[in-house]
């Protein structure tokens, strides 16, 4: 009968996933002490992630626009509404301009939001595999 391992596994800032298993004694290495260490056997795993959409490109009309935030479709309506005002034919300036900068604070937020979900630590949680 084989050992049952406590594994767990981390996220690092690179978002490398990790798997260590619980060492019965105390690891130590370059001075620091761990109870995990890597694990002693390898097997093949499945690994669900969620996606991201990649660079939207304007000349694509494949392109879907279903993994953007729902609070972030109002910046895309913004930027051609204010391409619509640049346009000669219905040429204005002031609302172009306008719009661009509605436009501008959309992008800036959604950036801030998407670093939100950057992790900066591992996280290390308890599995039974």
């Amino acid at each position: 009968m084989g050992q049952k391992y406590t594994r767990a596994y981390f996220i690092d800032k690179l978002k490398r996933l990790g798997i260590v298993e619980k060492a019965f004694n105390a690891v130590r290495k370059d001075g620091h002490q761990s109870d995990w260490k890597s694990v002693t056997e390898a097997k093949d795993v499945t690994i669900y992630t969620i996606s991201k959409d990649a660079d939207l490109n304007a000349n694509d009309l494949s392109n879907t626009f279903t993994a953007i935030p729902p609070q972030f479709h109002e910046s895309i309506v913004y930027k051609a509404v204010a391409m619509g005002y640049k346009d000669p034919r219905n040429l204005e300036i002031n609302l172009a301009q306008y719009f661009d900068g509605e436009y501008l604070t959309s992008v800036k937020e959604a950036k801030k939001f998407s670093r939100s979900n950057y992790q900066t630590i591992g996280r290390i949680t308890s599995h039974d595999f």
